[in-house]
């Protein structure tokens, strides 16, 4: 499992455009089947379950687990196996 945390970092951007850059740059990087988890302040990306769905839908990955531990938000990220189509 990849770790990234980005509870300390200075971000001087759209916070969504951030994290919605962490999340595509973790599409790419990630095999399928992998997973990552993703660490942030809430202050700094106070943002609901709903919008970290979004995003993750939108890179091609899927939010397997969102929680908020005090101060933090923890996120866990799957790129799904793709299913591959017989041709007949």
């Amino acid at each position: 499992m990849i770790v990234e945390d980005h509870r300390y970092i200075s971000c001087g951007g759209d916070p969504f455009n951030y994290m919605k850059s962490v999340f595509k740059g973790l599409s790419i990087e990630l095999d399928e089947g992998n997973e990552a988890k993703v660490i942030m302040m809430t202050e700094k990306f106070p943002y609901e379950q709903k919008v970290f769905e979004g995003l993750a839908s939108t890179t091609k990955l899927k939010l397997k687990e969102y929680k908020k531990e005090g101060e933090e938000t923890h996120i866990i990220l799957i790129k799904p196996i793709k299913m591959q189509t017989e041709e007949v």
